[in-house]
């Protein structure tokens, strides 16, 4: 089973994810100060390792791993 898709679907997408959460940060759009943001960056961060996790579980079950 190959996992290059995947791993380089990832780091692209993360890249991206992270630049889409540091550039608003640094530009002050929103801090660590003001609960919805917390939440916010929170729930992003969340939703991005259930959807990586959903994403290797569903590529090994389709290559025979699981």
């Amino acid at each position: 089973m190959d996992l290059t898709p995947l791993i380089y679907q990832f780091l692209v997408g993360g890249v991206i994810f992270t630049l889409g959460i540091a550039i608003p940060w640094l530009a002050g759009d929103y801090s660590w100060r003001r609960r919805e943001d917390r939440l916010t960056v929170k729930y992003m961060l969340a939703g991005f390792i259930i959807y990586l996790a959903v994403q290797v579980i569903w590529h090994c079950y389709g290559g025979g791993v699981i």
